[in-house]
């Protein structure tokens, strides 16, 4: 089979599987300088490294290939990243780090943001601000009393400096949380950003966590007005690198586990896109997206799947021999 990924071909969705040989992984790694990676689901899962992820990046780099890693976690700063990618052994330096509280804090200061920002999310997001020069309220650790709920309402302390509510992944979401940042953006002058809109992400077989999506869409329904989302799938995450040239979307392939935040992204940048099915989606998620009907669904089709990253791993090797 001919792979060879034209741009006007790849950008219809294929969903095609690759079986990596050597002729035609020869004529995919020829279509791009670039690859931006997911972590969790593509790398890594939670605190392991997926069997081969390692090798098969440092071999790409090894072959002059360009590298990032582009991730919605917001728990965690760019720097902590890095070192747990160091950690897992992924050679990746902070700057190769693309993170959606990075992109949130970059357009903060990009609007010159000078004034406090309320946080309903992690210390990630508040490492990420502080980086840039811009001051958040301490992560609000309260609770609220249900036989008080109004009585602690109407205590509740304000400041009148806060600007912007931010919002992420947080696992202490709490209605003392809900309430403030809803109440905040009764102003129709601050500020309503949110690192992303997942959904949801795989704990083990079968088990999901709510993602940050959730607790955007409670504020969201009480703010009745939607946020600025940072993070994948809007292509704001990296728009500063392909505005520098550092990433040239024609040259560039996203390998990605998630169809409608990976996949939809790279459609966004214009970029190829590879799906693996080590993460959230599914080869079977593909097939359904091929089928359905919605008129937009067809963005999060990838162009190439293939069972795991570490699929290509010998015939790297194989050419470096």
């Amino acid at each position: 089979m001919n792979f060879a990924l034209s741009r006007k071909v790849l950008h219809m969705g294929g969903g095609r599987v690759l079986t990596p040989n050597t002729f035609n992984v020869r004529q995919l790694l020829n279509t791009f300088d670039t690859i931006v990676y997911a972590a969790d689901g593509v790398l890594w899962r939670h605190e392991e490294a997926l069997r081969g992820a390692a090798d098969t990046f440092n071999a790409l780099r090894g072959m002059g290939k360009n590298a990032f890693i582009c991730t919605n976690n917001s728990s965690s700063s760019c720097r902590d990243l890095s070192k747990k990618a160091n950690k897992l052994g992924f050679m990746v330096a902070e700057n190769e780090i693309l993170s959606s509280a990075q992109a949130l804090a970059r357009f903060m200061r990009e609007r010159k943001f000078q004034r406090k920002v309320y946080i309903v999310g992690g210390q990630g997001i508040k490492d990420e601000l502080k980086l840039v020069g811009i001051d958040s309220l301490p992560l609000d650790m309260a609770s609220m009393q249900e036989n008080s709920m109004a009585e602690q309402v109407q205590k509740m302390y304000f400041d009148a400096n806060v600007g912007a509510v931010a919002v992420g992944m947080d696992k202490d979401l709490n209605v003392v949380k809900l309430t403030k940042a809803s109440i905040y953006l009764r102003n129709n002058q601050t500020l309503f950003v949110a690192t992303n809109r997942d959904r949801a992400f795989p704990v083990a077989a079968d088990r999901h966590v709510p993602g940050a999506g959730v607790m955007v869409a409670a504020i969201e329904a009480v703010a009745k007005r939607p946020p600025f989302t940072c993070g994948k799938p809007s292509p704001y995450v990296c728009s500063h690198l392909m505005r520098q040239g550092v990433i040239q979307p024609e040259r560039t392939l996203m390998v990605g586990d998630t169809m409608y935040t990976d996949i939809q992204f790279g459609y966004n940048c214009g970029f190829h896109t590879l799906l693996v099915g080590t993460g959230v989606s599914s080869l079977k998620d593909v097939r359904s997206a091929q089928a359905s009907k919605q008129p937009m669904v067809y963005q999060q089709i990838p162009d190439l799947y293939l069972p795991r990253l570490s699929d290509l791993l010998p015939f790297l090797h194989s050419r470096n021999r």
